[in-house]
């Protein structure tokens, strides 16, 4: 295999065009020694000269340096193109920015926030993902996005979190529940009651349960599982059980009088709005502009 480099080539194609050496070392701006160095290593990739050098007259070509002259010109055209595409891609890159976020948070709580983004960044493509922590984790991990954000009172593991904000949780349950309307509920008395929440080995089950667990509503049993604010809400409203869930996804039902607020006799319930995103992961100038974005509008916005 061919072991010169580009740059050898560089300097042998540039030597030819300009005639001498000291020319090719006044346009690439390089000692003349350093060109003669450079020739012989090409000659010695290629296993032959590829000059006829003759004191007092230019350097003119050999057969081999004929043929490797055409190769060369091939081979430093092929670089410019890679180094362009690189280059756009690059550009690209820094004007491209995919989002992974907790379902809860993208429908209820940063939408406006996204929308906004988009509009006041037109130059900023957004790709925005939505599902379950898990999947956010997942999209940060395999680098299908390049931040992500989700609910959650503990650091992750091999991430860089950072904590821009809280999203408050509320107890909601059907509006004729035998619990509604009563004052300061004790946690035994909730936790006594059948709930609805999204599966115990879940992320976010893992962390709801935690939650209450600090605030003293222990052991209770799951009646049913769901994944989807949609479907947990009419297994609520059908009075299955309680549900623990961000107040920004059930404030609207709760206007409307189709769930009630349960008063529970504790701390209020707060979990963080995480921003995630791969330590190993270069920050691109529009991976920094939707995170500043983000961190500004979260915080103007919590009390």
């Amino acid at each position: 295999m061919l072991q010169a480099s580009l740059r050898c080539l560089e300097v042998f194609v540039t030597a030819h065009e300009t005639g001498s050496f000291s020319a090719a070392s006044a346009r690439l701006n390089i000692a003349q020694p350093s060109v003669s160095a450079h020739i012989a290593a090409l000659e010695r990739a290629v296993g032959g000269q590829v000059f006829q050098r003759r004191r007092g007259s230019r350097p003119r070509l050999t057969d081999l340096g004929t043929s490797v002259l055409r190769h060369a010109r091939e081979m430093l055209a092929q670089a410019d193109d890679l180094r362009s595409d690189v280059l756009n891609l690059q550009a690209s890159a820094e004007q491209r920015v995919t989002f992974s976020c907790q379902r809860s948070l993208a429908n209820f709580t940063l939408n406006r926030a996204l929308t906004s983004f988009v509009l006041t960044h037109p130059k900023i493509q957004l790709a925005v993902r939505i599902g379950t922590q898990e999947d956010v984790l997942n999209d940060v991990r395999d680098r299908r996005a390049d931040i992500g954000c989700f609910l959650s009172n503990e650091d992750q593991r091999g991430m860089t979190s950072v904590s821009i904000g809280h999203q408050s949780l509320v107890l909601i349950a059907a509006k004729d529940h035998r619990l509604a309307g009563r004052k300061r509920i004790a946690a035994e008395q909730i936790a006594a009651e059948p709930f609805v929440g999204p599966p115990t080995e879940s992320h976010f089950g893992r962390s709801i349960n935690k939650l209450l667990a600090d605030v003293g509503v222990r052991g209770f049993k799951l009646s049913a599982h769901a994944t989807e604010y949609q479907f947990l809400r009419e297994l609520v409203v059908a009075g299955v059980g309680i549900a623990c869930s961000p107040s920004a996804s059930v404030q609207a039902d709760v206007a409307l009088g189709r769930l009630v607020l349960l008063d529970l006799d504790a701390a209020p319930l707060a979990m963080e709005i995480r921003l995630l995103s791969s330590p190993t992961r270069p920050q691109t100038f529009a991976m920094r502009q939707l995170r500043e974005f983000l961190i500004n509008e979260i915080q103007r916005e919590t009390p």
